[in-house]
């Protein structure tokens, strides 16, 4: 039996705070319908009823039977009806997943934007690295040695965790003060400004760089001179931009899913959550690969309006998923539409697990005034040890995937000169990755999940890594940006697809905590601090050891290394979730 099968029989998998109250489905509860641990309780009402046969009784009856029905619905899982797109869960789902995939779509326009700005001899941090005339790099004088560009990128990656940080202690405060809809939709406007505004600085300073150009007569002298001043402005900037949109996109990613995971059941969730993530690639595909399009029109600057508007689009779609979910009754609140007890003289009849269910604080709202973050991570780790074991699984293949990722960029930066030209190759080059995510995710992973339990996945990952890492390191030589593209689309490919599914597959078995709270630390800190760990590493390689022809098979050897732990904490995982051991 799947996981999520056995989610779906299990009384845990719902609790108070994501189950929503349907006064359709309690006016149609029936004591006949009742399992047998409910059914002592409505015989002794039944008794009750039957003696002098009151209105003011069979009153108290009717109503003491509703709270026994709607335990037993809250027990077993059941959330209201779901009839498709017509249902209004089904309309709020859809919502939150356009949502998610306009979000993913304004995201690849920033991530072109921001990589190519960033690596430019302009306004980035480039050392203006010429070719040797021809339009090839002159291997002799770059042979072994790091891109323009690159050396500042470790230390903007190590940079992304502390912020990340800093980040969910505001997430914190936001989900306290106005829940989740007011968290996710100030957290999205937040990130639109900062695109807005960041793109509006730099494309002023860009208008005076080339204008300065203009009015020499030695173009690449002026250039050098100008920007010296101008990088004053921009190289910071753009550090700060790209910390915070490392650190963002994984925290919105994660607050669509959380409200996407907490409307939908498992069984639900194993027909629609591969077609959502599907529709995210699709948005991406779409938008990655319009990137050299776009750039020709509205240049790297540009770009970042697109994303900003994205982001706001991308709000306003999660608004309207919020106020479906508020107006039926179902909207995920931490807690806060708990089954109240009734006031009557027979209030003392709820069963002792309705009395612990609603005494219990089970949001993060109610866990952040117990103690500070990294106590409440403590805690709820040791309380569900599948999330300590996700923890230190996600924290080895994020620094792998960095690892990877650091290849990649050395070997495109060492290729490709040009600024726009760059961008438009990793735009399409992204667009590659996302189409074939979205053919898993709408053909490949609801087919697998019929014949293979969604635990398989964890082991399945690292081991296709492995295999790619020891063709790259076969064939490093020879293969040049072929190789290091090849493992990046692999690792890209996974986390895009084959992660997202098995993540949402594990996440929808724990309760609200978990969810919101435990997600929000492994997708940001666990996530960031294995780029960080990792961008620290390089930064002290690049100090000591760049001028090294071989620092290539040092790159290769470390990720081999790597690949084989990630393989390790993911049959630890894997061993966990096979034996039900979700949580103590």
């Amino acid at each position: 039996m799947s996981v999520a099968r056995r989610a779906a029989t299990n009384a845990e998998v719902v609790d108070d705070a994501t189950t929503p109250n349907n006064d359709e489905d309690e006016n149609n509860a029936s004591t006949n319908a009742a399992p047998s641990d409910q059914k002592p309780l409505l015989k002794k009402l039944h008794k009750k009823g039957s003696g002098d046969g009151s209105k003011e009784e069979r009153g108290k009856e009717d109503c003491t039977a509703k709270e026994v029905s709607k335990h037993q619905d809250k027990k077993s899982g059941r959330r209201g009806k779901f009839h498709g797109l017509s249902s209004p869960r089904g309309k709020s789902v859809l919502a939150m997943s356009v949502a998610l995939a306009i979000h993913l779509g304004g995201y690849e326009l920033a991530r072109a934007a921001v990589m190519a700005l960033f690596t430019s001899d302009g306004l980035g941090f480039g050392r203006g690295i010429q070719d040797s005339g021809s339009g090839q790099i002159d291997q002799e004088k770059t042979e072994g040695k790091m891109e323009g560009g690159l050396s500042a990128l470790p230390m903007a990656v190590g940079c992304v965790s502390p912020f990340s940080v800093a980040l969910l202690w505001f997430y914190a405060k936001t989900l306290d003060f106005g829940g989740p809809a007011y968290a996710l939709r100030t957290h999205t406007l937040v990130c639109a400004v900062t695109q807005i505004v960041a793109g509006w600085i730099l494309g002023a300073l860009d208008q005076f760089l080339k204008a300065s150009a203009k009015n020499g007569s030695d173009i690449t002298a002026v250039q050098l001179e100008t920007s010296s001043g101008i990088k004053f402005v921009s190289q910071p900037l753009l550090f700060l931009l790209f910390v915070a949109q490392n650190a963002y996109v994984q925290l919105l990613y994660a607050q669509h899913w959380a409200f996407i995971s907490s409307v939908l059941t498992a069984d639900e969730g194993t027909k629609v959550f591969a077609p959502i993530a599907g529709l995210g690639s699709i948005a991406s595909t779409l938008a990655a690969g319009l990137v050299s399009v776009l750039v020709e029109k509205g240049g790297l600057t540009g770009l970042l309006y697109m994303a900003g508007a994205s982001y706001v689009a991308s709000a306003f779609m999660a608004n309207i998923a919020f106020g479906i979910a508020r107006r039926h009754g179902f909207e995920p609140n931490g807690g806060k539409n708990k089954v109240k007890a009734s006031k009557a003289e027979n209030s003392n009849s709820k069963t002792k697990e309705e009395v612990n269910e609603s005494e219990s604080p089970s949001s993060p709202i109610a866990c952040c005034k117990k103690g500070g973050l990294f106590q409440q991570a403590y805690d709820l780790f040791k309380r569900v040890p599948v999330l300590e074991a996700l923890f230190f699984e996600v924290v080895v293949s994020q620094c792998l995937s960095s690892l990877v990722n650091f290849i990649y960029l050395y070997k495109l930066k060492a290729t490709i000169i040009d600024d726009s030209q760059r961008a438009g190759w990793s735009g399409n080059f992204y667009a590659w990755i996302n189409g074939v995510s979205g053919i898993f995710q709408f053909f490949v992973i609801p087919v697998l999940l019929k014949y293979c339990e969604a635990h398989r996945i964890w082991i399945a990952m690292p081991t296709i890594m492995l295999c790619c890492s020891l063709y790259q390191f076969a064939t490093h030589e020879s293969s040049g940006l072929f190789g290091a593209s090849a493992s990046f689309f692999a690792i890209k490919t996974m986390e895009y697809s084959l992660r997202g599914a098995a993540n949402e597959m594990l996440y929808v078995n724990l309760d609200f905590e978990s969810r919101y709270l435990g997600k929000k630390i492994i997708s940001l800190i666990a996530g960031k601090f294995g780029k960080s760990a990792m961008a620290v590493a390089l930064s002290l390689v690049m100090v000591m050891y760049e001028d090294r022809q071989n620092m290539m098979w040092y790159l290769l050897v470390s990720a081999l290394f790597f690949t084989q732990i990630w393989l390790l904490s993911s049959l630890r995982l894997h061993s966990l979730i096979a034996s039900g051991k979700t949580s103590k």
